[in-house]
């Protein structure tokens, strides 16, 4: 069933781009119009991309908070082996 679905999508979605590109090319009237759409068409598909990105973004910290935790920990242990260079120390470094 998932196979005559997607084959039948993939033929409307071929049939459809090739029916905008043939009266794109044979009706001149039309293609500011097709333009528009179109451009219309690549907004909404990038914020729908944006929305699902902000989402799995979410779920991930709703879903993992325990990990998220754990590395915060791992580099403030991080920090506490690195020594503090000082001002004096900067200064000679870039002398």
């Amino acid at each position: 069933m998932l196979t005559i679905l997607t084959v039948l999508f993939s033929l409307f979605f071929i049939g459809l781009t090739g029916w905008t590109i043939t009266t794109y090319v044979t009706k001149e009237e039309f293609q500011k119009l097709i333009k528009e759409e179109l451009s219309n068409m690549f907004e909404i598909t990038k914020m729908f991309f944006v929305s699902i990105k902000s989402l799995i973004q979410l779920l991930i910290k709703a879903s993992f908070p325990s990990v998220l935790d754990e590395s915060i920990e791992i580099d403030d242990q991080l920090l506490k082996f690195v020594p503090k260079t000082s001002d004096k120390q900067e200064e000679n470094k870039a002398a």
